[in-house]
């Protein structure tokens, strides 16, 4: 299955539910939200999917999951793109870790195999190269182990239909 960005930029959207979609994670197992795939139509049911935090230091990956629908479009995120008529795509993801500090940074993605990847996506629903996305899931896979033990919050499992 494939392994695609979605953006978050706290300069553009404050995410106040963050700290309690957190907390609802760590009781329940998972969080579900809706999330813009931006111009992205072609995200399969059950991809991989990872959160980057973009804009504002802290960047890097902050949360994983999977995806529960394929893209829809409605109105943009934006008030102001949406009364200008624009559109984007929508899906459902399944978060099963979320942080609120990225485990995985900027300095991580800027090591080989990673920096031959631009991680400062402009918009969500950017495809990761396969080469990297195994890359990638082993050095979260490896952070999270990190984070867990070191009590730094946030909740995983391995498959969202568990």
């Amino acid at each position: 299955m494939a392994t695609y960005l979605f953006a978050w930029n706290p300069a553009l959207w404050a995410w106040p539910e963050l700290p309690a979609d957190i907390r609802r994670l760590g009781r329940r197992g998972h969080v579900d939200t809706e999330w813009s795939a931006g111009r992205t139509r072609n995200i399969e049911l059950g991809s991989r999917a990872f959160l980057v935090r973009v804009g504002v230091p802290p960047k890097g990956i902050f949360g994983a999951g999977f995806t529960l629908s394929e893209p829809e479009p409605a109105p943009h995120w934006r008030p102001e793109k949406a009364a200008a008529g624009a559109m984007t795509q929508y899906l459902s993801l399944r978060l099963e870790a979320l942080y609120p500090l990225p485990p995985v940074t900027y300095d991580d993605l800027a090591k080989p195999p990673f920096r031959r990847f631009r991680w400062g996506v402009r918009a969500s629903g950017v495809r990761v190269p396969s080469t990297l996305a195994d890359e990638l899931e082993n050095l979260w896979e490896a952070r999270l182990a990190l984070a867990v033990k070191g009590g730094r919050g946030g909740s995983r499992r391995r498959d969202p239909r568990d």
